[in-house]
């Protein structure tokens, strides 16, 4: 995410990392100018240097990363990289057109150098297939970028996990494009029903901080515990017409009474018939979030 070079210190982005690091990440993917202004001893432990033109090319000849991240779509550049520097390759796909991807990967000079490809797409609860036939046909660790366009990065994100992918990435604090860190870890302890250890929650909370701090917004997973009352803060995108859709929360019940959300309220202000407003409102609450998740697929109709 973009922060204020002049007013960032390297002890700040140091202290984000080593917080995101205690949240159980293992490595930390960055950029040149990140890189540059961190100004570390040594990043061959921990951090991944994001390739996107020449200049990162050569930043890799004065230091050596754990990995040197490069979409496909740059992927001449990989040849430029010393011989030491290990690389990732990053394709765009999802389960059905993944497999057909990666074997053309293989038709290119470059694939010597690869030390694992990362898949950036929807997946959905069937990507134990994709991992089985990755392990079959490509010999080279696979790590899942799930993307949460559909709000299902968290749970694609458990289902690769479970179905033994070799690497998992995410993005602390994201709730839209990207799935959140924290998102994950919070809803992988609740699908297990098991407890966050307190040490995890106090680094989900210093990182949460000092994440405020630098990017000036407050992370998705944080937003979404904070929020008790309205709309849920992460949107829903229909990238191709390019329409956002706000989820509604469904209204909590307390006892034999319902608690009245901000959107109850909004359509009372209209000031329609009382019969539509209920019919209204009890569609919103039964539809939720498959409502958003399946109204994205097709033709919109004001």
């Amino acid at each position: 995410m973009k922060y204020d070079e002049e007013h960032t210190t390297a002890s700040a982005l140091k202290a984000y990392a080593n917080a995101v690091f205690s949240c159980g990440a293992d490595y930390m993917e960055i950029n040149s100018q990140t890189a540059a202004l961190m100004a570390l001893d040594d990043y061959s432990d921990k951090y991944m240097l994001s390739i996107r033109n020449a200049y990162d090319c050569g930043y890799c000849f004065g230091t050596r990363f754990a990995y040197a991240v490069v979409p496909f779509c740059y992927a001449s550049l990989i040849e430029s990289l010393p011989e030491e520097q290990p690389v990732i390759v990053e394709i765009n796909a999802d389960e059905y057109s993944a497999p057909a991807i990666l074997l053309f990967l293989h038709s290119f000079s470059f694939i010597r150098r690869v030390s694992a490809v990362r898949i950036t797409g929807l997946f959905g609860d069937n990507i134990d297939t994709l991992v089985k036939w990755c392990r079959s046909n490509l010999f080279l660790p696979v790590d899942i970028c799930p993307l949460n366009t559909m709000m299902t990065g968290a749970s694609d994100a458990i289902f690769a996990q479970f179905a033994g992918v070799d690497m998992l990435t995410l993005s602390f604090g994201r709730g839209y494009y990207f799935t959140a860190l924290e998102q994950y870890i919070i809803s992988l302890h609740i699908m297990r029903r098991t407890v966050l250890h307190k040490d995890v929650i106090k680094a989900l909370c210093v990182a949460s901080f000092i994440f405020t701090e630098l990017f000036s917004v407050i992370p998705a997973g944080l937003a979404r515990m904070l929020d008790t009352d309205g709309e849920v803060t992460a949107s829903v995108c229909d990238i191709e017409s390019g329409i956002l859709y706000r989820p509604y929360r469904a209204v909590q019940k307390h006892g034999d009474t319902y608690t009245e959300s901000v959107i109850d309220r909004k359509i009372k202000s209209i000031g329609l018939e009382h019969e539509i407003e209920t019919a209204i409102i009890d569609m919103l609450k039964k539809v939720n979030f498959s409502f958003y998740k399946e109204i994205t697929k097709r033709n919109i109709i004001d």
